[in-house]
């Protein structure tokens, strides 16, 4: 039932465009990153969307959208047959093959390994074995599709590749790390935050591991006194120019936190993006900030240009939007973006609107080609019940195809709502209750409302207080189609 209570449909009709938002999948794990925005999206622009995520006690889910069709399945499918702990996500170029790292526990010998799917998309994932003696893996393939992994050793970074290892650099006990490579050079690059620290590091090679540059100590060039970030980084090659985009905050207030993008290509090397400040840090929840955990693409259809298009995503607490259950602020995702390879970055815009979920751990896609791919989570109950903060939840597992458009037809002033479209099955945000009316006509069959709670209203809904609100429709068939959620 608890599936069905938070469909929603939503009835804008401020901008021209279109905001398409589909639940892929669902899950009770409401934490699914301890550190950095985690690559569980990639776009294939010739085959199609693939997207992972954790649920229940070790399971990784996995479903595909192919190119102008939609998700191959309703719920996505469980890869594999006993407990992982997952990674992340890539693709191989050559053969558009699926590829999802996780490391398990046997025989008390941490085992690295990586799954790949038969075909694109797929659903028919073998597992490989990497590595002894290590953790955390995260996974990325470049421009021959060989698989790459960057993992946790002793609390020590390690580069993992086909043929060899190497040491990246002190990181502590936590997956803050990002994997970063180029689809067309031989560029690859490690983002990660000491966790002693939240100090923020850089290291890269630019022949896939034979040789590396030294390790630049970002933090020690950020603009003071924001110089530490808390989980890290999120990073995009054009094709040998690495972009980066990170929060930072001053060590010690996480409710004062600000966006900055960093070139070390460009002169200066950061652009500042945006800012973020809640009152009460401790409405945040744990392992939070004001933002957080962003990420980064590209069109790179303009490869090596000056005026680079590049977007920011990432989530970000409303302190106007508080939980009653646990007292915790809600998220919402939020995106910039730059047409001059991140010397100025456009008003941010927010991309959900408040509603009675908070929208967490969001990613976006690198490659952008015209659309922006997000996958988000829309936590039923803010916080997490893994770390002791409210009950557990079915949550959705939202994609989010976003109209690069949206960000030139804005100009210099933020669009706070754009018109999104209903598709039957998906999770849309927001519609004014004096829509409401209107959607009972387009119904068939007994119409009832309910609230979240799931008290049952009855009279003119045209008459209810402003809020959320949950519409069935039973036809003469009996059949229950999705609750809609109204506002």
């Amino acid at each position: 039932m608890s599936r069905l209570l938070f469909f929603l449909i939503i009835c804008l009709d401020i901008s021209a465009a279109e905001i398409r938002i589909d639940t892929i999948g669902w899950t009770t794990r409401d934490r699914q990153s301890a550190g950095p925005a985690v690559r569980y999206i990639v776009n294939d622009t010739l085959r199609g969307v693939h997207a992972i995520y954790k649920d229940g006690y070790g399971e990784i889910r996995y479903n595909f959208k192919p190119r102008n069709s939609t998700w191959r399945w309703q719920n996505g499918i469980t890869i594999n047959p006993y407990p992982r702990n997952l990674g992340s996500l890539d693709y191989n170029v050559i053969n558009g093959r699926a590829i999802i790292s996780c490391d398990f526990l046997s025989r008390n010998t941490r085992i690295v390994s990586y799954f790949i799917d038969s075909a694109p998309g797929a659903g028919r994932f073998k597992e490989i074995y990497v590595t002894t003696g290590a953790e955390r893996p995260m996974v990325a393939a470049g421009r021959y599709g060989y698989p790459k992994f960057g993992a946790i050793r002793r609390d020590t970074l390690f580069y993992i590749g086909p043929f060899s290892s190497f040491r990246v650099g002190e990181i502590g006990p936590f997956p803050q790390h990002t994997l970063i490579t180029a689809k067309n050079s031989s560029r690859l690059g490690f983002l990660w935050t000491n966790y002693n620290n939240h100090k923020l590091f850089f290291r890269e090679t630019p022949d896939n591991g034979g040789t590396w540059y030294r390790t630049r100590p970002l933090s020690d060039s950020t603009p003071a006194p924001f110089r530490f970030s808390l989980f890290g980084a999120g990073g995009v090659y054009d094709s040998v120019h690495i972009h980066i985009v990170t929060d930072l905050y001053d060590g010690s207030n996480r409710g004062n936190v600000q966006l900055w993008y960093y070139c070390p290509a460009a002169t200066p090397a950061w652009h500042f993006i945006c800012t973020n400040t809640v009152s009460d840090t401790t409405r945040l929840g744990y392992h939070t900030a004001a933002l957080a955990r962003p990420s980064i693409g590209i069109d790179r259809r303009k490869i090596n240009s000056d005026r680079n298009l590049l977007y920011v995503v990432w989530e970000q607490f409303d302190e106007n939007n508080i939980d009653e259950n646990t007292g915790l602020y809600r998220a919402d995702i939020w995106a910039s973006a730059s047409s001059d390879n991140g010397r100025t970055w456009l008003p941010p815009i927010r991309l959900t609107t408040p509603d009675a979920t908070s929208k967490r751990f969001p990613f976006l896609a690198e490659v952008v080609d015209d659309t922006l791919h997000i996958i988000y989570f829309a936590d039923l109950i803010a916080g997490s019940w893994e770390l002791g903060e409210g009950e557990k939840t079915s949550n959705p597992v939202i994609y989010l195809r976003v109209p690069a458009a949206i960000f030139s037809a804005s100009g210099t002033e933020p669009v706070t709502s754009h018109r999104r479209s209903a598709h039957p099955g998906t999770l849309l945000a927001n519609a004014n209750t004096g829509k409401l009316q209107s959607l009972l006509r387009a119904g068939t069959g007994k119409i009832k409302i309910f609230d979240p709670a799931g008290r049952l209203h009855s009279g003119d809904p045209n008459l209810l207080p402003t809020g959320v609100y949950l519409l069935l429709s039973n036809d003469s068939t009996r059949h229950i189609s999705p609750f809609i959620k109204i506002r």
